[in-house]
């Protein structure tokens, strides 16, 4: 295991096509490398044995790419991308560490915006104490399927709530599929805090059934069983920042930003006070005849 293992990894999942991208800069501006930019592809270990390695694709100047077919994402586990290539006759190189991580065709099919989401959201748990690398200590147990692929349909779920949650009600979907897609660009941020909120709840759903060892031995074990209280304890602290947030979005949805009054004498306007004397605002629209 490198030191590296433990870095911050870009995210593929397994026989998911990826494609990577290389900027070359010249004195701050982008401009080719002196020859041909190579891309290899390896196992992140002692070994470093390479998956595969080729000459990268030129798309425009100081710009190269690098394609990873289904079969290089076949098995999960850590890796690097190597780029290599000269400017101005030094040799240079590059490195982009990546991980391979379980099929996940939910997460797969979303838009780049809502994949980029969901890493967000991951980033929260990236740090917690009772995993060896990152993420929560649920995704320890053989049973369980928590990461990008659980987090992509509880995606699903945050937007029903935040559709559902208050007036006025709406109909955003995470694809546009029946419905029109969830504005990212503008509401990203309260999308990222309902679905941080629903995995909190999804931990604690969890953790309930987890049953306590009946045994008289002083043999010293981990007992989680409290873990549902302590994300429990977290949840409290994240849904009223939700909804601080939510009241926010539905105000701009409820189309308050037209508003229009009727001023001076109703129907008659100016004419109200003068030609219809002892008149009011509201005065039904009446046909008259003036001499």
């Amino acid at each position: 295991m490198t030191t590296e293992e433990f870095t911050d990894r870009q995210y593929v999942s397994r026989y998911r096509a990826a494609t990577f991208g290389l900027q070359v800069m010249r004195d701050g501006v982008a401009a080719d490398a002196d020859g041909p930019v190579t891309a290899a592809f390896l196992h992140d270990d002692e070994a470093a044995a390479v998956v595969v390695s080729g000459p990268a694709d030129h798309d425009g100047p100081g710009m190269y790419s690098a394609r990873l077919t289904s079969r290089e994402t076949a098995t999960p586990g850590p890796y690097v991308l190597v780029w290599t290539y000269q400017v101005n006759a030094v040799d240079e190189e590059w490195r982009v560490w990546v991980e391979v991580g379980k099929t996940a065709p939910e997460y797969d099919r979303l838009s780049d915006d809502m994949q980029q989401l969901i890493e967000s959201v991951w980033n929260r748990f990236g740090d917690l104490f009772d995993f060896a690398t990152e993420g929560p200590h649920l995704q320890t147990y053989f049973q369980s399927n928590f990461g990008r692929n659980r987090m992509a349909q509880l995606l699903k779920i945050a937007v029903g709530r935040l559709n559902t949650m208050a007036q006025p009600y709406q109909t955003y979907t995470i694809d546009g599929d029946g419905g029109a897609s969830f504005p990212v660009a503008k509401w990203g941020s309260l999308l990222e805090s309902a679905l941080y909120v629903e995995c909190l709840r999804h931990l604690m759903r969890s953790y309930v059934e987890q049953p306590d060892l009946a045994s008289g031995s002083g043999v010293s074990r981990l007992d989680r069983r409290d873990y549902m209280d302590r994300w429990a304890e977290v949840l409290g602290v994240e849904e009223p920042v939700l909804k601080e947030q939510l009241a926010t979005f539905k105000i701009a949805n409820m189309g308050l930003g037209r508003a229009r009054v009727l001023v001076s004498g109703g129907v008659y306007g100016r004419w109200g006070p003068t030609r219809a004397p002892l008149s009011v605002a509201a005065r039904p629209r009446i046909m008259t005849r003036m001499y």
